[in-house]
């Protein structure tokens, strides 16, 4: 039992730091010939590049400028649309295997798969707030 749960807590620490350095060495979607989404830092061709996490270095728009910040709007509009759509994957896909910088895939049992999707769906509650499918772009009542 306890090796069983050491073995467990140090797959989360490897999972947490492969995801630190994809977060800053940068995250690639792409569809595999099978039509499978995958994930990861290195850019196959045809990879479409990712934000990951709430900061991308840009600072918040200054009141009153209205280009800016219909800018950073629309920047967070289409991140909530990648979540969702990650989302989605998450709950059609049968299996997920993530692939980590060194190459090392791990495959989430059906635990770990149902508490990714409850955690994206936190991140869309907390990150898209007022923004759903229907009102996107929508200004907030």
């Amino acid at each position: 039992m306890v090796m069983r749960l050491s073995v467990m807590v140090m797959g989360l620490c490897m999972a947490t730091l492969a995801s630190v350095s994809m977060a800053q060495a940068g995250v690639y979607k792409w569809k595999d010939a099978n039509g499978r989404v995958h994930y990861g830092d290195q850019a196959p061709s045809g990879a479409e590049k990712i934000k990951t996490g709430p900061d991308n270095g840009e600072a918040a728009p200054a009141e009153g400028n209205s280009a800016d910040a219909d800018k950073q709007n629309q920047k967070k509009i289409e991140e909530c649309g990648r979540k969702r759509d990650q989302l989605a994957t998450y709950k059609k896909a049968s299996r997920i295997v993530e692939t980590d910088s060194l190459g090392n895939q791990k495959e989430f049992n059906d635990e770990e798969r149902q508490k990714l999707i409850e955690k994206t769906q936190k991140q869309i509650a907390d990150g898209c707030g007022e923004l759903t499918p229907d009102n996107e772009g929508a200004p907030a009542n």
